[in-house]
């Protein structure tokens, strides 16, 4: 199995560029690239002017402090209107000529819950069954600080009450940490904190010596290796295929010299694995040769259970009439191929 809980993460930090490696159990299954001179604004919270509301897209523009145009998504619930200030948060990165997108109100996410500054409530989603949420949200309530609201992720099923208790202590430290900062009402926090949320409970590892530096871009070389080109070959001799268009990501299967069966077993854990390494998102499409109700059903499964340990919580859709098995992942930061291709370009 290539997937799995990240247990280690290292932090390669430089002048202008800091690289950052998520590990679970030994292999490499993320990797960041942190500009200094094009900082990741993913997390920072702002007090926003609306430029333009487009009521029929639910969406609005405004800018950031320094001009930077974003995009608000919006609901009719928010009576958005131009000329109006409010906070929003920011929650994917600029792709395909989209500016840096942005979501309405203050918000600090971590893996298993989302902390809502200024708000009250405990919420859950719509994942979670009844009996579970009045059990946690009892739980919760116990410990959130006044003056914060909270929303509990489809993630925190199955959760010790302990990991998500540190969790939500972790959350308000980092609020209260770095609140005001640099003009913005929230940075995000530090890279530490970051990734400290990304990963609850992982060791992190500032690489620092020149045998650590030796070991770290002999992983990141490696892990970079298994995401160029569009196939990836897989042991029994099967293949598949990762396509990036505007729209979404195709994904197809391929049992080459190898039997269908091993293909089946195969794929699901390698799609997970992949899709996390190369950072994709958005609308996946994976064309699965026609299979049985059996097959089709554990397939998913597996692939369910694969997709499980990515903190970007992938939801499948289910079956088009076609027959493409469709999966959705929210965007957040730039694909790796992105990240690539800037720092060849900064540090050409």
């Amino acid at each position: 199995m290539i997937t799995g809980v990240v247990d280690e993460i290292w932090i390669a930090a430089g002048p202008e560029m800091s690289r950052v490696m998520f590990f679970a159990a030994g292999t490499v299954v993320e990797v960041w690239h942190e500009f200094t001179a094009v900082p990741n604004r993913i997390g920072e919270v702002h007090q926003l002017k609306i430029d333009r509301v487009f009521a029929g897209q639910n969406r609005a523009t405004a800018r950031l402090e320094d001009s930077t145009p974003v995009s608000l998504r919006v609901t009719s619930r928010d009576k958005v209107q131009a000329g109006q200030s409010l906070t929003a948060t920011i929650i994917a990165s600029p792709r395909q000529g989209k500016p840096w997108q942005a979501s309405v109100g203050a918000r600090l996410v971590g893996t298993y819950m989302v902390l809502l500054p200024d708000n009250a409530g405990i919420y859950a989603s719509r994942a979670l069954s009844d009996d579970k949420f009045e059990l946690l949200r009892e739980t919760m309530a116990k410990k959130l600080p006044p003056g914060f609201g909270l929303i509990l992720r489809r993630s925190v099923a199955g959760q010790e009450a302990s990991v998500l208790e540190d969790e939500l202590t972790l959350l308000v430290h980092i609020w209260q940490d770095r609140v005001r900062f640099s003009g913005r009402i929230h940075d995000g926090g530090t890279l530490c904190q970051k990734v400290a949320l990304l990963a609850p409970g992982a060791a992190i590892r500032m690489v620092g010596d020149a045998l650590a530096a030796k070991r770290f871009e002999a992983a990141y070389d490696t892990a970079i290796e298994a995401t160029k080109g569009a196939d990836v070959d897989l042991f029994s001799g099967g293949r598949l295929w990762f396509e990036p268009t505007q729209a979404l990501v195709a994904i197809d299967l391929d049992s080459g010299c190898g039997g269908f069966e091993a293909l089946l077993r195969e794929a699901p854990p390698v799609i997970a694995y992949q899709l996390r390494l190369r950072a994709l998102s958005g609308l996946i499409a994976i064309d699965v040769p026609r299979l049985s109700s059996g097959e089709a059903k554990t397939f998913t499964t597996a692939l369910a259970a694969a997709l499980a340990t990515d903190p970007r919580q992938p939801e499948i859709l289910g079956r088009t009439r076609g027959g493409l098995l469709e999966c959705r992942i929210a965007h957040g930061r730039p694909s790796l191929d992105s990240q690539r291709h800037f720092a060849d370009i900064a540090f050409a």
